[in-house]
């Protein structure tokens, strides 16, 4: 298939007829890596599990990352994973509709723990944050967490880090190989809030590395109904918008509902892209009976983007100080990703306030990734040669966790328990190919000018493919035990299995092969919080992960990395518990990551003809962390956190690397700040309202992929003002980056994976309730 270079798909602008229909209803209701062959840098999903890990270290080194209104009899014991009950008052652990930027309960811990509970930092970033920003993507609200650093890769997915590693994803409390970095996500505005655990977290998520874990909690429907829809328009064409509704389906208390439908539709800030998405999620509760509720959502996006891979640099590694519109690749690229979930939930009510909770999901999607990028560049003729890449492959994962919990009373005091066990199933079928300027000489001496495009050749055909399975189980369990009423301890622990396999299936099919094969891997947990006051505690915690290896030495399969944590530090609420914060020290280290042996030949492994590897890799990790976050004073709220992270390579191989820091694009210190005020009239006003709101990101040096990549410390602000006429209808404006700062979101290599930050921007968002 030959493609022209023009033939760029065409946009449809519905950003006016949806500014339209959402006025109209505001003015009523104020009345009422893919697979591609070697030398592309996109292995993305072939091998997926171990790649990203092995791009947060050496290349020898493979691992593989793979709610309900009924109230239980117990006196503060709850009633549902959504709800909480303190202090003989019934609040939701749900953001949705609360207008606060706190919770009640975090349950990613499936004990519904306090976070000043929990003995380990843990943000939330809620509903209502999530609006006040107008934030509309994973990436934009994973941006405003304490601690995290986002790395995009220029079709919509991004790569997710804390204190120098990657994050992994959970769904509703599911953990999910492979289901954020290099992943596409679903628009922002069907989840009810976002829960980041940093840190170790092998006893919930199974196979990870010490990054931490990032839940995902769907929006689910409200028992009274409830409408909303909201509709963004901004610099370079970007429009977005939403509409929201739900309630009791024909005044039932047996069944309810929601429906989110989203669009995204704009351009970027450089040449020759643009990013379409739709989105629609459906969900319904079904009470069975008083104790049992079955919930049950289907969501369905298709993602449109262009595939775009950055930006050069200097041979010696300096920025060569391109124009922030500057787009070096084909005009032609695309990548492509329609995907559906399901998930069902089937929630039980025992007596003397336990509960149990069974949960499946099940993702699909098929990716496209067609795109060009520069592999070779000469600067004296400010031309370079380039490479082509056709990639296709399907994803499945399937997720099953089940678990109880409840109060266990002895000795005068109250303990809580939890036991369960989950399965998780990555199943990636599919490949790629690529062709560079030695096959197409058209591809090579391109001119590099401020709108470059890759002239359109035939694609190379895809002939090798690949069927690639992973799969994890693990059965875990918890205590909180209260030896006085001050002072708990939390053990636990997980016993988990990973198994990983690889078959190809084109042109030929090949015998199936066991990469990994290993069992009961045990992960400890074991923490101890200390309440010095009823709204003051002290915490310290060790806890653990493991990712797979699929590497040999001599006697056999190397056994797993393993990352653990020694954390401590101080949590408080103050305010009447408005006001969350949380200082902490953590220092982790992982260990037996694998080492090219180069002493000996290819004697390893089962037929005695791999290459042998040694667990002697290390790395280390410390820092500490800030976060408040919160209202202090009525109508005030405000997320603020500082980080501090120093990450070094204590063994990778290279003695001349020892001590040098190893995660690229983590900064050393980083600065986050959010705050938004309502002037108010009286408390509690719902009309003739403005408010004004403003951010600052900002951080220290960084280096790319290639440590020769770097970029000093910036600064990005942000401010907002905005109006409310009556309780139905509120209008916004941002401005972003508001000293237009020229900078790099992420660093890559000299050649690519090196993105501009936006330039200066506006926001216009339109709110309607109804």
């Amino acid at each position: 298939m030959r493609l022209p270079a023009s033939n760029v798909p065409q946009r449809t602008n519905f950003g006016p007829m949806l500014f339209t229909a959402l006025l109209l209803s505001g003015t009523c209701n104020g009345a009422f890596a893919a697979a591609v062959d070697e030398g592309s840098p996109d292995t993305r999903k072939k091998s997926s599990l171990a790649t990203s890990n092995a791009k947060e270290r050496s290349a020898s080194t493979q691992s593989h990352n793979v709610q309900r209104k009924h109230v239980a009899q117990e006196d503060n014991t709850p009633g549902s994973i959504e709800q909480l009950l303190v202090q003989g008052h019934r609040r939701n652990a749900s953001t949705d509709g609360t207008g606060t930027y706190t919770v009640s309960a975090v349950s990613t811990t499936k004990m519904l723990l306090k976070p000043m509970d929990i003995p380990q930092s843990i943000s939330v970033l809620s509903s209502q944050q999530m609006k006040d920003q107008n934030l509309n993507t994973i990436d934009a609200a994973l941006k405003q967490v304490a601690g995290v650093n986002v790395n995009m890769y220029g079709d919509g997915t991004g790569g997710y880090t804390a204190r120098g590693f990657s994050l992994q994803a959970q769904y509703d409390g599911v953990p999910s190989m492979s289901g954020l970095t290099f992943s596409q996500q679903y628009d922002l505005s069907i989840y009810d809030r976002i829960e980041v655990l940093r840190g170790p977290d092998g006893m919930l998520q199974g196979s990870s590395t010490p990054g931490g874990s990032v839940n995902f909690v769907h929006k689910r429907p409200t028992e009274q109904f409830q409408g909303n829809a909201s509709f963004s328009a901004g610099s370079w064409n970007n429009y977005h918008a939403t509409f929201d509704i739900g309630g009791p389906i024909a005044n039932s208390k047996i069944v309810s509902a929601r429906l989110v439908v989203a669009g995204t539709d704009r351009n970027q800030f450089y040449s020759n892209a643009y990013d379409r998405r739709w989105t629609i999620y459906g969900v319904t509760d079904v009470h069975l009976t008083r104790h049992d509720t079955l919930t049950v959502s289907v969501t369905s996006q298709s993602n449109d983007t262009t595939r775009y891979m950055g930006l050069p640099r200097a041979s010696n590694g300096a920025d060569l100080d391109l124009p922030t519109s500057t787009f070096i690749g084909a005009n032609w690229g695309k990548s492509e990703v329609p995907m559906t979930e399901i998930e069902a939930q089937l929630e039980h009510l025992f007596s003397h306030g336990w509960r149990g909770r069974f949960n499946y999901r099940h993702r699909i999607s098929a990716t496209t990734l067609q795109y060009a990028y520069l592999n070779a560049y000469n600067a004296g003729a400010k031309s370079g040669n380039f490479v082509e890449a056709n990639t296709r492959y399907d994803e499945t994962n399937d997720g099953l966790d089940a678990y109880v919990t409840g109060p266990l009373h002895l000795f005068g005091q109250k303990h809580v328990l939890m036991m369960g066990a989950n399965y998780d199933r990555y199943l990636y079928e599919g490949g790629g190919a690529s062709a560079n300027s030695r096959t197409y000489t058209a591809l090579a001496g391109i001119p590099i000018s401020a709108n470059n495009a890759i002239p359109s050749l035939a694609l190379p055909t895809i002939t090798n493919r690949y069927w690639e399975p992973s799969t994890q189980w693990g059965v875990y369990g918890q205590a909180q035990i209260k030896p006085i009423s001050s002072f708990a301890i939390l053990i636990g622990g997980r016993v988990s299995g990973y198994v990983s396999k690889t078959r190809r299936i084109s042109p030929y099919v090949g015998r199936t092969n066991t990469d990994i094969d290993q069992q009961g891997i045990l992960t400890p947990y074991i923490g101890g919080v200390w309440h010095l006051r009823p709204n003051i505690s002290m915490y310290a915690s060790y806890v653990s992960t493991f990712s797979p290896q699929s590497v040999f030495d001599t006697t056999g399969r190397l056994a797993p990395v393993r990352g653990n944590q020694l954390e401590g530090g101080i949590k408080g609420e103050f305010f009447r518990g408005h006001l969350g914060m949380t200082l902490s020290g953590y220092k982790i280290i992982q260990k037996n990551e694998a080492i090219y042996n180069g002493t000996i030949g290819a004697i390893c492994g089962p037929g005695g003809i791999d290459d042998c590897y040694v667990a002697t890799g290390k790395t280390r990790s410390q820092g500490a962390e800030a976060e408040l976050i919160g209202r202090p004073l009525e109508g005030w709220d405000i997320n603020a956190s500082y980080t501090y992270n120093d990450n070094r390579i204590v063994n990778n191989g290279s003695a001349t690397q020892s001590g040098l820091t190893y995660a690229g694009n983590s900064p050393k210190h980083l600065w986050k700040l959010w705050t938004h005020y309502r002037f108010e009239p009286y408390r509690g006003a719902q009309k003739n309202v403005w408010s004004i709101g403003g951010g600052l990101n900002a951080q220290t040096s960084t280096f790319g992929t290639n440590r020769t990549v770097t970029q000093g410390g910036y600064i990005i602000g942000s401010i907002q003002a905005g109006y409310q006429w009556n309780k139905y209808l509120s209008l916004s404006a941002t401005l972003n980056n508001i000293a237009n700062k020229r900078y790099y979101q992420r660093l890559g290599n000299l050649y690519y994976y090196n993105y501009y930050g936006e330039p200066r921007n506006f926001m216009f968002t339109l709110r309607s309730n109804f």
